[in-house]
């Protein structure tokens, strides 16, 4: 057994302590726009736009990321971040 073992999930992946955080919703917010017509004007389903903004992606999808960041002139620090657990 390795001591690295401990640190490992399924299919060998390395176990990281810590949660991505969608921060979207206050995009759009501070931008003054809504899901709604972010989901028009980029042409992504309006569900997975809300599904960014609640937090309940699974994947991500690096094109809508982009896309994003394109029409409300932002960085991707801007709308996804990563917290390490304490």
């Amino acid at each position: 057994m390795s001591k690295f073992d401990q640190y490992t999930l399924g299919n060998n992946l390395l176990k990281v302590d810590g949660k991505i955080n969608f921060k979207l919703k206050q995009v759009i917010d501070k931008k003054g726009t809504t899901k709604y017509a972010l989901s028009r004007i980029t042409n992504i389903r309006y569900d997975t736009i809300c599904n960014y903004c609640k937090g309940n992606v699974t994947l991500i999808n690096v094109e809508y990321l982009k896309i994003f960041c394109n029409v409300l002139d932002c960085n991707i620090s801007d709308i996804i971040e990563f917290k390490k657990s304490e």
